[in-house]
């Protein structure tokens, strides 16, 4: 009797055990099969009410929230399988800036950790399942915005589109009413996914953004298997192959650099230029493997080359590969670089001495919402080459931001009337942007100045979110450290190489010209009354801008 009682228990127990587990499942169906959802099988449907207990959920970022939580339970790998849709993983309404969290350099739309996860677009292509975001530097963003930070390793995707949508407009066919107009035309800094983990593969994805793009960048080794690039430059991931990929270059240097152990590496691709003259791979030197690759470009002169100074260090091969059609075959680097000196650093002088320099870091007051810090442990200044647009120029180049330079008059008490100055430069940027990004970054040159209150007037050029290849430029005053406008801005595409700049204080008026020897039929003339005019004879140069690709080489300065 007892026997046949336990029996019937079981039994019944298997029975409730079914019950629940069947109602705890939803069905759906991956190429032609019907799958049921599970703890380690997650199904992604924003047309449906979410039901956590069936492993159900209208949006990507409650399932991989739900992932991280039980992915230490075991060693299984977690599915999460997203049905057709665009799924924000920021609000795209939300008028808060993003900001990076508090130690970090970098704002996320969302950290994941889990280990050994896939996702799975449901759609007939990867651009029925979109993940997106559209904030970056400057635009909804207080840094690098980037849509995704994974932590763990061993991580697939598949059939899905990323997409920064910050520079770019969301095209949806299946639902036009998902379309959404980017945020700006400026282009700047949107990111898809860093990674601080290993092994990573992508299958028949699309990335979509510009500058920065990062897709998947960090990984010691992630493969590419037919998937669609869109970027500008700084923007694919280093360690990266790619096979049978696509790629729509926007601008000349798609990469930074890559890694200098493993290398890029490209099988039987197909590489579409927008780029006329010469399209680079690499900004910085880094190894690089082609094979069996299609290039093509809209400009028939297009020339393509390894980087601007190829390390023979690193190895570049091309096999097998077109341009237009035509056989290309670049040859792997062999010459040894040309001498490139470090910054001769110039003495650090923070005192201000009648008849002398100042050479420090300054943090003026209108860059205090910005995180960095005036450091006069080191020198700002260095005589030194230039880089990219500035390359073989040489001159006083900053060594860190906030970098200044000022000069005071022999005789502090002289009255100065009438006061000139002639500066030359040469920015390393060659697009026109100046700096590396707006976030208070310009170059500030005055006359009529006097170093001990920091009064005087001037030129400012500054990065601004509205121009990426393009700096504005305005008249300043200066009261005490505190710093205005007196002219309205106008958009300046010379702040390039052989930019010349001519400041004039004559009577109450300041005045300035600005032209460029490589762009004869362009100048910008700059006029205000000085609303309070001195007698002051020094000069003032400020830099708040990145260094390096960001820097400015000061080529000469003539003070009248």
């Amino acid at each position: 009797m007892r026997r046949n009682t336990f029996n019937r228990w079981v039994a019944i127990m298997a029975v409730l055990a079914y019950i629940i587990s069947a109602e705890a499942q939803v069905a759906f169906r991956y190429k032609g099969v019907t799958m049921n959802t599970s703890r380690h099988c997650l199904l992604v449907d924003d047309t449906k009410k979410a039901k956590e207990k069936h492993f159900l959920f209208a949006s990507l970022v409650d399932a991989l929230t739900f992932a991280d939580k039980h992915n230490d339970e075991d060693s299984l790998w977690t599915e999460i399988y997203i049905c057709p849709s665009v799924y924000w993983m920021d609000n795209p309404d939300d008028e808060a800036i993003r900001r990076p969290n508090p130690g970090e350099g970098t704002p996320y739309a969302l950290e994941v950790k889990a280990n050994r996860l896939k996702l799975i677009g449901l759609g007939e292509s990867a651009e029925d399942v979109v993940l997106a975001c559209n904030r970056g530097q400057t635009q909804g963003a207080e840094g690098n915005f980037t849509m995704f930070h994974f932590l763990g390793s061993n991580v697939e995707a598949a059939n899905i589109t990323f997409g920064n949508y910050c520079n770019v407009d969301l095209i949806y066919p299946k639902d036009k009413s998902k379309n959404r107009k980017r945020r700006k035309d400026a282009i700047v800094q949107a990111q898809i996914a860093i990674c601080a983990g290993d092994n990573y593969r992508l299958d028949n994805c699309r990335f979509i953004s510009r500058l920065n793009l990062c897709p998947f960048v960090g990984a010691k080794h992630t493969v590419f298997n037919n998937c669609y690039f869109e970027c500008t430059d700084d923007a694919l991931c280093g360690t990266g192959v790619y096979n049978k990929c696509r790629f729509t270059l926007f601008s000349s240097k798609p990469f930074y650099t890559t890694d200098h152990e493993t290398g890029a590496v490209f099988h039987d691709c197909d590489i579409h230029s927008k780029t006329t003259g010469i399209q680079y791979i690499n900004k910085v030197s880094g190894p690089v493997t082609l094979e069996n690759c299609r290039w093509t470009s809209d400009d028939p002169s297009l020339k393509i080359e390894w980087c601007k100074r190829p390390d023979p260090r690193h190895l570049c091969t091309m096999k097998d590969c077109t341009l237009n059609g035509k056989p290309i075959s670049l040859p792997t680097p062999t010459e040894p670089l040309p001498l490139q000196l470090p910054p001769f650093a110039m003495q650090i002088q923070t005192d201000i001495i009648p008849g002398g320099w100042t050479l420090d870091c300054h943090k003026p007051k209108d860059t205090m919402d910005y995180d960095w810090q005036a450091d006069n442990t080191r020198p700002s200044w260095g005589y030194a080459e230039g880089v990219d647009g500035a390359e073989g120029s040489w001159g006083m180049v900053q060594l860190q931001k906030g970098a200044r330079m000022m000069f005071t008059p022999k005789d502090e008490t002289a009255k100065v009337g009438n006061q000139e100055c002639i500066v030359t430069l040469d920015p390393c940027k060659s697009a026109g942007q100046g700096f590396g990004s707006a976030t208070g970054q310009y170059l500030d040159i005055c006359i009529k100045f006097d170093s001990r209150s920091l009064t005087g007037y001037g030129i400012r050029f500054v990065r601004t979110p509205d121009y990426d290849h393009a700096v504005e430029v305005c008249l300043v005053e200066y009261i005490h450290g505190d710093i205005r406008k007196i002219s309205t801005s106008e958009r300046c595409d010379i702040f390039r190489r052989g930019c010349r700049v001519e400041l004039y204080a004559r009577g109450d008026t300041i005045s300035a010209k600005v032209s460029n020897s490589n762009f004869p039929d362009v100048t910008h003339t700059l006029t205000s009354k000085m609303p309070s005019p001195n007698t002051f004879g020094g000069f003032h140069l400020q830099h708040t801008g990145s260094t390096g690709a960001s820097a400015t080489v000061i080529k000469s300065i003539m003070i009248k």
